[in-house]
C-alpha cells in the first residue's frame, strides 16, 4: 500500500478557547463576565467594600457577595477599566 501524498490535509482538529479573563481586586479575583451582574457596592469600613452581584437563573435570580480590602473608589476605577 502507498502512503498518502497528503497526509495531514484537511480541516486542524485542534481547536483553541480562549482563556476567562479575571477581575483582580485586592487578594479576591472573579471572572470578567460577571462585570454585568453588579447591582450595588458599598463601603463597610474605610478599606472594606462589598460588591453586591445578582445572578440571573431560570425564572429568578440567585444574590452573592464579594467583601473587597479595597477602598469604593479604587474598586470603580478598577472595574471600569
Amino acid at each position: 500500500m502507498k502512503p498518502c501524498k497528503y497526509p495531514y490535509s484537511g480541516r486542524p482538529k485542534l481547536i483553541r478557547q480562549a482563556l476567562p479573563r479575571f477581575i483582580l481586586l485586592g487578594n479576591v479575583a472573579f471572572n470578567s463576565n460577571l462585570v454585568k451582574y453588579i447591582d450595588t457596592m458599598r463601603q463597610v469600613a474605610p478599606n472594606q467594600t462589598i460588591i453586591y452581584f445578582k445572578i440571573p437563573k431560570f425564572l429568578s435570580h440567585e444574590e452573592k457577595y464579594v467583601r473587597v480590602p479595597l477602598k469604593i473608589d479604587e474598586v470603580v476605577k478598577i472595574l471600569n477599566r
